[in-house]
């Protein structure tokens, strides 16, 4: 009887081992369960992680505060005429045989016929944002060039057709115009000369036609100018991405505030690099406003020619460190004539601003008040002094006008040419009959009749054609004003020459330095 009792006695044991055995794996998952879950909440409430969250709180509350105000705007092309061109295998009877198919003796006979053909030129996209209740919207010029019909995507869906279009293409600004009856949300255009290198800022847009995109990035540099670019302005560099389709659209900080409009990227691979730009809603807002108001754009200007300093640059005209633009040549009649200005005078402030480069002069100085008086601080000779100019408006032709000329007028027929050895260059006396070969407006100066291959004028960028000036601080118009100074020049060890080019109607100045290596002229 004790027997049958043992396969109860084993059950009951073996289920009493199999439930403490769950227990304690049970008892063992919740305990690496709870220690996840304290492990997380003392990351989650780390300062660091606070920090973060703030941080992304910041992305979402900004996202949510522009997008609605952000539109997609997608374009026409308008229909060009043109005329085809002429066969290019004339009335070769074997070619002709050869095109005997129907299928290519309509395109041969029109292309023989010089036909006029239509044909539309190709919409585009890009994005844009609301500035004005009333349906005014902000966008890049080249998003709406040349387009026919203009086409706006809200951020709820619905589209509307542009009924007015102002443009500046100069900056590569434009306004556009919707009819509503309804208030839109809008975006505030901030102040751009308050955002630092570091701070972050949000850009929306429509990249490859993904409406209503943000990318995160930070000021990555200010000041920048497009090298390979028409347009003269100074732009935000951000790392936050920007692709084909985000033209046009905000360039947000944290504040909910327009910083920037995305205008392009710097890339090798034909999209985001890293590199985009953007322009300064300062700048847009001065454009924008203008077009609003008067439909144009009018800008100051001094009248004169200009080249950014660089470090030998500085060292030549006495300057520490390399700030401000030299003068290559000043207008005749001018406002900068009429104030007394110089080639060879450094600019460094204007009206009080001081001036880093070419491109940040000429955002300074068009956006002065037309017709008013201003103090320029210059550097001339190594000493610093002010001059007072009255601004006048910019031309729109700036190819006719002509520079003032300290014209010494032909030379004698006294020493003919020379050589300057110790900067590799030869040179000749400016005749009437050189002037005219030259293009130049001008008989002043020298001009370079050859250049020493791997001399310190090659490697300085001269070529034979150009004209030489100006030596330091001193006109030149003979070889004899030349080679005096030279003199002066060689026992600062380095020359500076103004040299000038001839470029169509007219000549194209800049200063180079020349490192001499003490051999003396023959």
């Amino acid at each position: 009887m004790k027997l049958q009792k043992w396969p109860s006695v084993l059950l009951v044991g073996a289920a009493t081992f199999l439930a403490v055995g769950i227990t304690h794996q049970l008892n063992g998952t919740n305990y690496a369960a709870a220690q996840t879950q304290l492990q997380r909440a003392e990351t989650q409430n780390s300062p660091a992680f606070s920090k973060a969250y703030e941080l992304s709180d910041a992305f979402r509350q900004v996202s949510k505060h522009t997008l609605p105000a952000v539109v997609s705007i997608k374009t026409r092309g308008k229909v060009v005429r043109q005329t085809a061109r002429r066969s290019p295998f004339g009335n070769d009877p074997l070619m002709r045989q050869f095109f005997d198919d129907p299928r290519f003796r309509d395109f041969l006979d029109q292309q023989e016929n010089g036909r006029e053909r239509e044909y539309r030129m190709p919409g585009g996209q890009g994005s844009g944002f609301i500035i004005d209740s009333s349906g005014v919207i902000l966008t890049n010029n080249h998003v709406v060039d040349d387009a026919e019909e203009i086409i706006i995507e809200l951020a709820d869906g619905r589209e509307f057709t542009v009924v007015d279009v102002k443009t500046d293409p100069r900056s590569d600004v434009a306004v556009l115009k919707i009819e509503t009856k309804e208030e839109l949300p809008i975006l505030v255009l901030g102040d751009d000369e308050q955002m630092e290198i570091g701070d972050w800022v949000l850009a929306f847009g429509s990249p490859f036609g993904l409406n209503r995109s943000v990318t995160q990035g930070i000021i990555s540099a200010k000041g920048r100018g497009m090298t390979s670019s028409s347009l003269p302005q100074e732009f935000l560099q951000t790392d936050a991405a920007i692709n084909p389709g985000n033209s046009g659209g905000p360039l947000v900080n944290l504040r909910g505030e327009v910083v920037g409009i995305n205008t392009a990227i710097s890339t090798r691979s034909g999209g985001y690099d890293g590199v985009s730009l953007a322009i300064p809603a300062s700048h847009a807002k001065w454009v924008a406003n203008q077009l609003r108001n008067t439909g144009e754009v009018r800008r100051a200007y001094v009248g004169i020619t200009m080249q950014e300093l660089n470090a030998d640059l500085a060292k030549a005209f006495d300057l520490k460190i390399p700030r401000g633009v030299v003068v290559t040549g000043v207008v005749k009649d001018s406002p900068a004539a009429q104030a007394g200005f110089r080639e060879g005078d450094v600019i460094l402030e204007v009206d009080g601003r001081r001036i880093a480069n070419d491109r940040n002069m000429l955002g300074v100085v068009e956006r002065l008040t037309i017709g008013q008086k201003y103090e320029i601080k210059i550097l001339r000779d190594g000493r610093e002094r002010n001059l007072k100019i009255t601004v006048a408006e910019r031309p729109n032709d700036l190819s006719g006008l002509e520079n003032n000329e300290s014209d010494g007028g032909p030379a004698s027929e006294d020493e003919q040419s020379a050589e300057i050895n110790d900067v590799g260059i030869s040179i000749q006396n400016l005749t009437e009959d050189l002037v005219n070969q030259l293009g130049m407006s001008s008989s002043s100066g020298v001009v370079i009749t050859s250049v020493e291959s791997n001399s310190a004028a090659d490697d300085a960028g001269l070529e034979a054609g150009m004209v030489i000036a100006r030596v330091g601080n001193r006109t030149v118009n003979t070889i004899a004003e030349m080679e005096n100074a030279m003199k002066t020049a060689r026992q600062a060890g380095r020359a500076l020459f103004l040299v000038k080019v001839s470029r169509g109607n007219s000549s194209v100045s800049r200063f180079v330095t020349i490192k001499l290596t003490g051999q003396d002229r023959n």
